[in-house]
């Protein structure tokens, strides 16, 4: 540790990022390119609330990138860098742990039976799940061109675990023009409502363009949401 470092009591932005722990968290956030300054920026932030309140912001300025480590809306370090591939490196791992624990924390959840299944059920399941797959479908074509065109600029957003306002229990993913809800209902349903903002702008739409109670197939819906996570965690790394 330099003498700067050690006379400030500075942190190494290594440690924080290892210090940076979904774990014990209640509701884990991320942002994609949510507030950009110019056309041709990028961002990327980890938000994570529980025991304690943390932030990474990592910010592509197009000369320079910058990181900002908050805790408890406390700014503790900001490191700007051209070339440090460590600090991507961590940053992307950071995001995946962040996305994998948070479906993976929902599993149980899947997994547990719900009484008073019908025959209707399971109709009315099969018939939404083709909505859903289809619908994701569009979105993962749109991630892979996105992926395929450096020009091109992610606008997502992903949340997951207790809402701080209102307790509910929800993974939201927010991706082109869809605002997609998984609800983990207190009963054990899994109450799935989209939005469709298309031509309109975001959280224009009052009316969902679907909107389903599940309860036989809750893990089947769940692993569609889970794979579209997942690519948008891939199209959204660092690079």
């Amino acid at each position: 540790m330099s003498f700067f470092r050690r006379l400030f009591h500075l942190e190494n932005p290594r440690d924080l990022f290892l210090k940076f722990n979904p774990h014990g968290s209640s509701w884990r956030v991320v942002h994609w390119n949510a507030d950009l300054l110019q056309a041709h920026h990028r961002n990327l932030t980890l938000e994570v609330q529980g025991s304690g309140h943390e932030i990474i912001r990592w910010d592509d300025l197009g000369d320079k990138a910058e990181f900002r480590f908050y805790k408890n809306d406390s700014l503790l370090l900001k490191t700007k860098t051209s070339s440090q591939d460590e600090l991507k490196d961590l940053m992307n791992i950071s995001l995946h742990s962040l996305l994998k624990f948070s479906l993976e924390n929902d599993q149980k959840f899947m997994l547990e039976p719900v009484s008073g299944v019908t025959t209707l059920d399971f109709q009315n399941e099969a018939r939404a799940q083709q909505w859903i797959q289809a619908s994701f479908v569009t979105l993962m074509r749109a991630l892979d061109k996105l992926e395929n065109q450096s020009d091109l600029i992610l606008t997502a957003s992903i949340f997951s675990g207790t809402v701080p306002d209102s307790n509910e229990h929800v993974l939201r993913v927010l991706a082109f023009n869809l605002d997609i809800f998984y609800y983990l209902e207190p009963d054990g349903n899994l109450r799935i409502m989209i939005f469709d903002d298309k031509d309109k702008g975001h959280w224009v739409s009052k009316t969902p363009a679907f909107h389903q109670i599940i309860k036989v197939t809750k893990p089947q819906f769940y692993d569609e949401i889970g794979k579209l996570v997942h690519r948008i965690a891939k199209v959204g790394e660092i690079r």
